[in-house]
């Protein structure tokens, strides 16, 4: 089985873009003719087809992409049965789980439902947003090729911040088509609590505020979202918190208690005691630039 890696991005003789983190890649004639039948994905992955149709398995599940199909992937899948058309092209993204583990602090969105639940996702972009996710890729191509600046990386990032909010503006709109018709209540409950967790304009509450906001008890609230995310809803919270907080504490010059009173905290302690649990470091220390 072949393994997709930024190392094995660096061995191909394919024409990619690239860096520590990232790989870009377009051009799909070279790959025609390569003997490629099984590969393991080992970062995210994020491709538009421009041309033609491919089809592949994931899981025995068999997709047919075509043009205008954006597809993503989280890490360690595995694409099957790969087959393509001849006049078939895509641009193709290649993330690290490290490098997104980095963008992530910097992003905050509202996150559905569907991004906790799938490991892949196609989803279905008109001729403007695929003409605008081509001036994304050139952009990026175009850094990633540039010399070493000052700025370069931050340039990289707010390139990757912007896409990622038109990506997730492109799933909202799909989403929102099909929430009527499949989600269930559970899903309809995460999907509203992930709304407000993540609207910046919205205070963090407890899990029994949470749970009075939507109309049911803190024990099936939580059952929620421990069955769809792997996480309790006390879990979600203190994650946001922790990583809003650490956000505020690198990228702000307030003070430690200003971010405490930020984050809904009732003094300063209590809001470095419930950091420290959370990262094994003092707000202090976060922002010194010491971590475990």
């Amino acid at each position: 089985m072949e393994k997709l890696d930024i190392q094995a991005i660096v061995g191909s003789k394919l024409n990619f873009h690239f860096n520590d983190h990232v790989a870009i890649f377009s051009d799909f004639e070279e790959v025609r003719n390569l003997n490629v039948s099984d590969v393991l994905v080992e970062g995210f992955f994020f491709a538009v087809v421009t041309h033609g149709q491919a089809q592949f398995s994931i899981d025995d599940q068999t997709y047919l992409l075509k043009e205008g199909d954006v597809i993503t992937c989280k890490p360690r899948n595995i694409f099957e049965k790969s087959m393509m058309s001849m006049d078939f092209n895509a641009m193709v993204l290649f993330l690290s789980p490290e490098y997104v583990a980095q963008l992530s602090q910097m992003i905050r969105m509202e996150w559905t439902y569907s991004t906790f639940s799938t490991s892949h996702k196609i989803l279905h972009a008109d001729e403007t947003a695929v003409n605008r996710y081509r001036l994304y890729f050139d952009l990026l191509s175009n850094h990633l090729s540039s010399p070493d600046s000052p700025h370069k990386e931050l340039s990289l990032r707010l390139l990757f911040a912007s896409m990622a909010y038109d990506f997730h503006d492109l799933q909202r709109v799909q989403d929102e088509e099909l929430f009527h018709q499949t989600y269930s209540s559970g899903e309809n409950i995460l999907r509203q609590f992930m709304q407000h967790l993540h609207d910046p304009s919205q205070p963090y509450l407890n899990v029994n505020e949470y749970a009075s906001l939507f109309h049911i008890t803190p024990k099936y609230f939580s059952s929620v979202c421990k069955r769809l995310t792997g996480k309790t809803a006390n879990q979600l919270i203190s994650d946001e918190i922790v990583r809003s907080a650490q956000i505020t504490l690198r990228d702000s010059s307030k003070s430690i208690k200003q971010i405490a009173a930020l984050m809904g905290f009732k003094n300063q302690s209590h809001f470095g005691r419930f950091f420290r649990q959370q990262t094994g470091v003092s707000p202090q220390q976060y922002r010194e630039g010491k971590t475990l």
